[in-house]
């Protein structure tokens, strides 16, 4: 299964350094920088993405400016001064093209990682009918990242920003967002009277090893053989397997091209 979940990443990581290159001449930020945001308040607010290599960049968010050009690979990132909790805001991108992000508040803003305990969705908790329908709360604002394997970081993932509401509350991986990180997002929103960001990030029945990488396990003297257990691993898949799936790609590249001449 994990080589299949690999070869999938690698061929979305190739496709997608393929399609960027037909787009650099764009201005692009990750999903996370989408409408309906929130940003964590008191704390500067770092704000990245990409373009053509030495772009010039200009980022406005509530009356402040910064502006960069982005580096030799396309590259960028600003750091805006720190807000207070409040809102809603609009963040402006411009380079070649312009990008605006609108409703974007500041509050607090929360991950909420773990197994099945915290991906269990509000559908599946005690009371789930009258819990969602009471979920009207436009302040709480959810990002659910979706289950996806991959042999690398990630530079982006296909999610947006929703509004807390009986809707967006019952959409989800398992019975809607889950359930404790809502709940606890909840609590703070009544006790502290500011926008609440959650990001749902969890996967029932993942083992911790799948979370941590090989320089956690080597700070441990405990579990430092495990560090040495996954460079091996990934050596072994880069010398045996790798090879063999880059001639799939590229036999697929192949014929894809002999179609899209056709």
């Amino acid at each position: 299964m994990f080589r299949h979940r690999h070869f999938a990443a690698t061929l979305g990581i190739a496709f997608g350094l393929f399609t960027g290159t037909l787009a650099t001449a764009d201005v692009r930020l990750p999903h996370l920088f989408s409408d309906h945001m929130v940003l964590q308040r008191d704390m500067p607010v770092p704000v990245w993405g990409w373009a053509s290599p030495g772009e010039k960049i200009t980022v406005t968010l509530n009356q402040h400016t910064v502006r960069t050009d982005s580096d030799a690979d396309g590259a960028w990132r600003v750091t805006l001064p720190a807000l207070q909790a409040g809102g809603p805001h609009t963040l402006v991108v411009r380079g070649n093209n312009t990008i605006t992000i609108n409703d974007v508040l500041v509050g607090e803003v929360w991950l909420c990682s773990g197994q099945s305990n915290m991906e269990m969705g509000v559908g599946a908790a005690m009371n789930a009918k009258e819990e969602i329908a009471a979920a009207k709360f436009p302040r709480i604002r959810l990002f659910e990242l979706p289950l996806t394997s991959a042999g690398e970081p990630a530079p982006d993932v296909n999610a947006n920003w929703r509004v807390c509401s009986p809707d967006t509350i019952a959409a989800g991986n398992w019975g809607g967002f889950s359930a404790i990180g809502y709940y606890f997002g909840r609590e703070l929103h009544r006790e502290l009277d500011v926008p609440i960001g959650l990001i749902d990030s969890c996967w029932g029945g993942t083992r911790i090893g799948s979370w941590t990488p090989p320089c956690g396990f080597a700070a441990v003297p405990a579990v430092a053989h495990y560090a040495d257990e996954v460079r091996q691993k990934d050596t072994e898949y880069k010398q045996q397997e790798l090879p063999r799936k880059l001639e799939e790609l590229e036999a697929w590249i192949g014929a894809t091209r002999t179609a899209l001449a056709a």
